[in-house]
């Protein structure tokens, strides 16, 4: 009777929680909910329930890029995840675990060894991957684990890992919310829960569990708040093709932004109160791309009427950001493929319009960012080292890494990550430093500048100032930064100083110069 008291007090305690964070959405798990948890769960051993079968250790052994030296890797590391059985013969981990692997290998209950895999599909929107495993027979004594269509929440669940010993590990949490953010390696809004427990977890995979079947996959964790967040169950039954016909996510494709205040609503001809967005930016080759424009106001999306925040009444989980109808709207027969009507106001005007959903358009990436795939493109010639600039080189600053680089460089990567419509694709070039020889002596102090334009013509990408200064019919080529600085190449010289170089700093010749 005790537990059951206690079980509904918990409930009552996230039904007014949740009720508050809806009517200010978004609330991201407050501190006060979690130290309202503490205490509420307790860590076991348990095999009697079979998830052992299901679920399987990971380890996996990486090297991460050098955006300083470029042409080295960093030293080589190991960390470690939990990977879910699917069907398939297949093991589902998040896939942001797999970033940078050398080896990926799998340990499952009924064995101490460490088995190969190989990674069949990463998907860095949905934070997912799969892998196989070749040795026959491994799969035999392992059982898929299924997952739940809908979330409920707050509810108390289950959450499982595998220790070293193939003895599985329980915890208890809660679910707490849904809201709609960005995966560590994806470009896309897309729904994440939020989790709350007061046990030792690490959110490299953790399968919570509801029912018997897995809810989610716990993909963050943060001791000190005991707060995580997790993939939604709904989301990976998309991503294995379980629901809708594309197991692609799609995009919206343009940004937005809030309309509150009086003055603003009647530029723009908003009667309502509460009603209409801004759009803010489309992106080029996006579902947005001649069907929307800066200025629009959105006051309806997919029949859906939406406020002047941003959101739409979700039947099952509340107020949500009006992008989950686009990019996790199989429920409404919004996938990739399909077209969304959308009611807008332009020129004070009201029209509808349909909008043709699409995948993210990558090419109108101006500054990577959030890319597992993205490694150095890089330019070392006479000790001059230039590099495209990336959210990975600004990262190289450390964790301050913010109040820490040029200025100039912050505000391009917060407000110009993509390009505009009708912008070229280009690149951001940097002279990201010199390497002192005697044949760059006065240009040893310059570091981190954008580069302009070679020979007084602009430059585009890393490849593009390479086959500028290849094609050069001049012996000098001319460099200009953004300070105004004039960096003189002489290209008789190149061959010498690349020699020295080399041989002072042990950087390989084939790092050097032209590169393919």
């Amino acid at each position: 009777m005790k537990l059951r008291i206690l079980f509904l007090s918990f409930l009552l305690v996230f039904t007014v929680s949740s009720t508050e964070s809806k009517n200010g959405k978004p609330s991201k798990s407050p501190v006060k909910k979690n130290s309202e948890m503490k205490g509420s769960g307790t860590v076991s051993n348990r095999s009697d329930n079979g998830f052992e079968k299901s679920i399987v250790q990971i380890k996996v052994s990486f090297q991460e890029p050098d955006y300083i030296s470029p042409w080295k890797k960093k030293n080589p590391r190991v960390r470690r995840g939990v990977g879910i059985v699917v069907n398939g013969n297949r093991i589902l981990v998040p896939a942001q675990i797999l970033q940078y692997s050398t080896l990926v290998e799998v340990k499952k209950f009924s064995s101490y060894t460490e088995t190969k895999a190989e990674i069949s599909r990463t998907d860095s929107e949905t934070n997912l991957a799969l892998l196989t495993v070749e040795e026959k027979g491994f799969f035999e004594d392992l059982k898929p684990l299924e997952f739940q269509q809908k979330i409920v929440y707050p509810q108390q669940i289950a959450i499982y890992q595998l220790d070293n010993s193939g003895s599985i590990q329980s915890a208890s949490g809660a679910l707490l919310s849904l809201d709609l953010d960005l995966y560590p390696q994806g470009q896309i809004e897309l729904p994440i829960l939020d989790v709350n427990s007061a046990e030792t977890l690490n959110g490299n995979g953790e399968v919570i569990v509801s029912e018997g079947k897995a809810a989610g996959i716990l993909f963050d964790f943060t001791g000190d708040k005991n707060a995580g967040r997790a993939i939604p169950s709904f989301l990976i039954r998309k991503f294995l093709g379980l629901s809708g016909k594309s197991d692609r996510i799609a995009y919206k494709g343009f940004r937005h932004r809030p309309v509150t205040d009086s003055a603003t609503k009647e530029f723009y001809g908003i009667s309502g109160k509460n009603e209409g967005i801004l759009v803010a930016e489309v992106l080029p080759g996006s579902s947005a791309d001649g069907v929307l424009k800066a200025g629009d106001v959105v006051l309806e999306f997919g029949g859906k009427k939406i406020d002047s925040k941003g959101y739409f009444e979700h039947s099952t989980y509340g107020k949500q950001v009006f992008s989950f109808l686009a990019h996790a709207g199989d429920e409404f027969g919004y996938e990739i493929g399909k077209t969304v009507p959308v009611l807008i106001l332009r020129d004070k005007k009201k029209m509808e319009v349909d909008l043709p959903l699409k995948p993210f358009p990558y090419s109108a990436v101006r500054i990577p960012h959030r890319d597992p795939s993205n490694r150095p493109d890089y330019y070392l010639n006479g000790g001059f080292l230039f590099l495209e600039l990336s959210e990975n080189y600004l990262l190289e600053w450390g964790k301050d890494w913010r109040s820490r680089v040029d200025k100039k460089l912050l505000y391009l990567y917060d407000y110009h990550k993509f390009r505009s419509l009708g912008e070229p694709q280009s690149r951001i070039v940097l002279l990201s430093q010199v390497i002192p020889d005697e044949s760059n002596n006065g240009y040893h102090d310059i570091f981190g500048r954008i580069l302009e334009s070679a020979d007084g013509i602009s430059v585009n990408s890393i490849q593009d100032l390479m086959r500028k200064v290849r094609e050069s019919k001049k012996d000098i080529v001319s460099l200009r930064l953004d300070d105004g600085t004039e960096v003189v190449l002489d290209k008789k010289e190149m061959a010498k100083a690349n020699s020295r170089i080399g041989a002072q700093y042990k950087i390989p010749a084939s790092a050097m110069g032209e590169r393919k």
